[in-house]
């Protein structure tokens, strides 16, 4: 049975497709490249757009039936399901890749200093790192993963930060570069991959029938905990918010312009209480 495959274009978007095409031992597959609004956007420049931009345009090939299944980074998930689509969330390996690297122009040490020119696109990861790393000077950084690494070795910047699992999928080595593993929370679905399909087509009867491993319903079950926060909060991918759920237990931090809060708590309607009481809806909207 032939597999009508829809994704983005880019270099990572075909890794994941191929992950995915690993992790469900795809044997027969027609794959169709869209290049999406969120695509566009960001060629022009553009970093604060909603993450559905990267999304709709897929999804909308899935309920004209032009595709079977759509292969999406987790993280560019929105927090609201679409109407006639199921998805499901993945990761090769028992372990999603989580964290963030904090990457050094080639052939300097590892060492970071507040005044150095950082360059990250995403809001999450500039408040992370004005209040985490006290960093003073962080600069806009857009383009794919080569384009990036390429400012960054031109001296346009001093350090950038990428995710580990977008270097790990492209099997990127980071040579020269040294890099520092960032130790804190990263985005909800962040190392994870989606898969979506239309309610009932052929794609959600291998679904069914395939052997789904405790590690993936543990997986789906921690993202669709980090959605149900993320929805509760109204959230977009402009806000600030740093999300992981593990083990039942959900923990995060939600920055403001000149603060931050820190939460954690295993019922979303305890932990949303908590966010409120703590300022936290105040410090989401200081960005919009």
């Amino acid at each position: 049975m032939t597999i009508k495959i829809v994704s983005r274009s880019s270099k990572l978007a075909l890794a994941q497709v191929q992950e995915f095409i690993d992790v469900f031992s795809i044997k027969e597959y027609e794959l169709i490249n869209i290049k999406t609004r969120g695509d566009i956007l960001s060629s022009q420049g553009e970093v604060l757009f909603d993450k559905a931009n990267f999304v709709s345009d897929i999804e909308k090939s899935l309920i004209e039936e032009k595709a079977d299944v759509a292969i999406h980074s987790a993280k560019d998930m929105p927090a609201e399901d679409t109407e006639y689509l199921n998805q499901l969330f993945f990761a090769k390996g028992e372990e999603r890749v989580v964290s963030d690297l904090l990457i050094f122009r080639k052939d300097t040490e590892p060492v970071f200093d507040i005044n150095m020119k950082l360059g990250t696109s995403s809001l999450r990861r500039k408040m992370q790192a004005k209040f985490h790393l006290k960093a003073k000077n962080i600069m806009d950084l857009n383009g794919n993963i080569d384009t990036r690494i390429r400012k960054l070795n031109e001296g346009i910047y001093d350090c950038i930060i990428l995710a580990e699992a977008g270097l790990s999928r492209l099997q990127y080595l980071l040579e020269d570069q040294n890099y520092i593993k960032l130790n804190h929370l990263t985005c909800s679905g962040q190392g994870a991959l989606a898969a979506q399909w239309k309610n009932e087509n052929k794609f959600s009867d291998m679904i069914i029938s395939s052997d789904i491993s405790s590690a993936a319903i543990n997986l789906n079950d921690e993202i669709n905990m980090e959605k149900s926060l993320l929805q509760k909060l109204n959230t977009s991918c402009n806000s600030a918010i740093s999300l992981r759920a593990q083990n039942g237990l959900l923990k995060g931090e939600i920055f403001g312009s000149k603060s931050y809060i820190s939460f954690s708590g295993d019922q979303i309607d305890e932990v949303y209480k908590d966010i409120k009481e703590n300022r936290g809806l105040e410090l989401l909207n200081e960005h919009h």
